[in-house]
């Protein structure tokens, strides 16, 4: 819902409640203030008053009809005709009379869910019904009756109508920087979902052709290798986004491993099965960190170790070369960061890279699974 629509909903039920209340409220006051006609006739319209003070509230509540307004501003302006015999006119001319708070209500709460024409001609009837009654008690003239009640029931009306089109106004607006909010948050999604798409777009590049081309390019590879062929159709279907089913986590180790180009030490310690996401993740990683160990830490092996222990997938990639400071990274690092850190972000895990000068380097990627 919004807030337009809330306050308009609001206007509603706060008008007519309020209208009701103060009905029962001059109802049960009306018989009390000396009314020339005598309590007797006073209380009968007294009695018809709050009973329909009542039915309005509920028909107003239920399903607002134009003919339930019109009814009660009827009702007002016989009212406001009849005060020669249902007010004392001392009261009258000290503004105290019982109809004049019910009347100025009335119109009041008339400017909360009525349109402005209909609305200027209801509160306009109510005034000129005061003013002819008022002015024809006995005592009061003209511009008395005009004073008592006539003149600042159209003030009345005019500030309600211009406080709610305040109200419904700030409503509209706060519509409308939401709705421009939730666009611009929106479109930041958006971005955002295109960006981690590019991201995991150039991590498969880099970790799949990339890797495969550079190789070919500074001669480690001489075209008739065995394993090139396997290795080109597993980068050509990485490309188009063919190996994301899911796997048991030995299985996606065992083919990360298999497609290094250095000697690894397989340990395996329990296996459990991966959805596509983490499977493509931890393979991808593996394989990165794998290849790392290739082109930088001047070792020709390493070890793999694969764990499952308290709900966790631990793979630990561990190299004996010359190490590295992990803080001095750039952010622009593919391999580390792309391939290895938000590869795992993005399927739910994480990557801890444990290395320094000399030290050896070990990756530990970690799952958690249920």
């Amino acid at each position: 819902m919004s807030t337009a629509e809330y306050l308009a909903r609001f206007g509603l039920r706060y008008a007519a409640g309020a209208r009701a209340v103060v009905g029962v409220l001059m109802a049960i006051a009306a018989p009390l203030a000396a009314p020339p006609a005598g309590v007797l006739v006073c209380s009968l319209v007294a009695v018809v008053l709050a009973g329909w003070s009542l039915v309005y509230l509920r028909l107003m509540l239920a399903a607002p009809r134009t003919w339930v307004w019109v009814t009660d501003v009827a009702l007002m302006c016989a009212l406001c005709l009849a005060q020669p015999v249902l007010v004392d006119p001392s009261l009258l001319l000290r503004s105290l009379g019982w109809v004049s708070p019910i009347a100025s209500l009335a119109v009041v709460a008339l400017q909360w869910h009525v349109r402005l024409l209909p609305a200027t001609l209801a509160t306009a009837a109510v005034c000129v019904a005061f003013v002819v009654g008022a002015s024809a008690s006995p005592g009061i003239s003209l511009g008395q009756a005009l004073l008592a009640g006539g003149i600042w029931t159209a003030v009345e009306a005019a500030l309600s109508r211009l406080l709610w089109g305040t109200v419904r106004r700030g409503g509209r607006i706060a519509d409308e920087h939401m709705a421009e909010r939730f666009a611009a948050e929106r479109e930041a999604e958006l971005g955002r979902a295109r960006r981690a798409g590019q991201r995991a777009h150039w991590a498969t590049v880099h970790d799949t052709a990339a890797s495969t081309l550079l190789m070919v390019g500074v001669g480690g590879v001489r075209g008739d290798e065995e394993w090139l062929p396997a290795q080109v159709r597993r980068d050509v279907e990485a490309l188009r986004g063919e190996p994301g089913a899911g796997a048991s986590a030995g299985d996606v180790v065992r083919d990360a491993v298999a497609a290094a180009r250095i000697a690894v030490d397989l340990r395996l310690d329990g296996d459990v099965d991966l959805p596509g996401a983490a499977a493509g993740a931890i393979r991808g990683a593996v394989a990165e960190s794998l290849q790392n160990v290739q082109r930088h830490a001047l070792v020709t092996s390493a070890v793999v170790d694969l764990r499952v222990v308290e709900g966790t997938v631990r793979v630990t990639v561990r190299d004996a070369g010359r190490g590295f400071d992990p803080a001095a990274v750039p952010d622009d690092r593919f391999g580390l960061v792309r391939s290895v850190h938000e590869r795992m972000a993005n399927a739910g895990g994480r990557a801890v890279v444990e290395s320094a000068p000399g030290c050896g380097t070990a990756v530990r990627l970690e799952w958690p699974h249920v």
